[in-house]
């Protein structure tokens, strides 16, 4: 065996297109609070813009362990699915924050303890989450995205603050339940795919 850099069968040709950029990709979710009274932007549009950072989920079937004479036999599982976390810029509207805040206090009202009417039944309060890789081209890359299906969050992070952080912009994280992923339409809902350089 060879090890070679350039050629048809070298180390270059195999590594398609330069390989993959993780800082290239976008989220995309209806955030289902509602904005501030008099807020500027939509958090749930400016979601894409100010999520800085996702996982692409990791996959893991269970196993089903039967010993016998003493001889463990292994089966197939059921699948697991860890939590999703993401990492927001914050800008100085706080909209998404304030968006996401909104949405947990309508599944549990922090003052009153009670879930808002219409937020009663799973499809009122959860919303599919897209999670989309882009190729340096612009277009998605390996043409799908990764769909969270029934998410809703569940842990909204604090933010540090303090007069030594001058040069730094603010950012948060928060946690979202789902029930199961699929890795399929690209079109994140939006019925077109997007090019991240011009929309």
């Amino acid at each position: 065996m060879s090890f070679k850099i350039d050629g048809a069968n070298g180390f270059i040709s195999k590594l398609r297109n330069e390989g993959a950029r993780s800082a290239l990709f976008d989220v995309t979710c209806t955030l289902r609070g509602e904005n501030v009274a008099g807020e500027d932007g939509d958090g749930s549009n400016l979601l894409r813009y100010m999520c800085k950072g996702a996982t692409i989920p990791s996959s893991t079937v269970g196993v089903v362990t039967v010993n016998y004479f003493g001889r463990p036999v292994k089966f197939p599982g059921d699948r697991t699915y860890e939590e999703l976390t993401l990492t927001i810029v914050n800008d100085e509207g706080y909209a998404v924050r304030n968006r996401i805040e909104n949405w947990m206090n309508k599944i549990n009202d922090m003052d009153e303890n009670t879930r808002e009417a219409a937020f009663v039944g799973k499809q009122n309060y959860t919303s599919d989450l897209f999670l989309r890789p882009f190729t340096k081209e612009g277009g998605i890359a390996g043409s799908t995205s990764w769909i969270f299906k029934n998410c809703f969050p569940t842990s909204l992070d604090a933010i540090d603050v303090a007069w030594e952080s001058n040069d730094t912009i603010m950012e948060f994280t928060t946690t979202w339940a789902f029930d199961y992923w699929l890795h399929g339409d690209a079109t994140g809902g939006t019925g077109s795919t997007p090019n991240p350089h011009t929309a």
